[in-house]
Formats: structure tokens, sequence, C-alpha cells
């Protein structure tokens, strides 16, 4: 599976989390986009190949 092109923004959206295992679904609403489930395996971040938003463990 190729990954959607990583939207190479400065301006990117971090979220700090607790667990290596997560979901994202862009913004609230009808706005976002599919729910994605996330794991970062052995890394300690992740990015999401729908929004770019990075996730990065605490």
């Amino acid at each position: 599976m190729n990954s959607p092109e990583i939207k190479k923004d400065k301006h990117r959206e971090i979220e700090y989390t607790n667990s290596k295992k997560l979901s994202c679904n862009g913004l609230d609403g009808p706005l976002g986009h599919p729910k994605v489930y996330l794991d970062m395996g052995d890394k300690n971040q992740i990015i999401c190949p729908y929004c770019s938003k990075l996730f990065i463990l605490k």
C-alpha cells in the first residue's frame, strides 16, 4: 500500500500522546477524514497519512 504524499507544511499539527496505538479522523465533524488506526511500532512518533498530523509519544 502506498502512502499519500505527506504535506510539507511547517504549520503541521502536533499531538502528544501516552499510547503507541491511536486513531485519527482529522478535524471534528464532517470536515475530517475517514478514521484510521495508527501504530507507532518501535518508533516514538507517527504521521497520519491523510492529514499529516504528527503524533509524538510523551
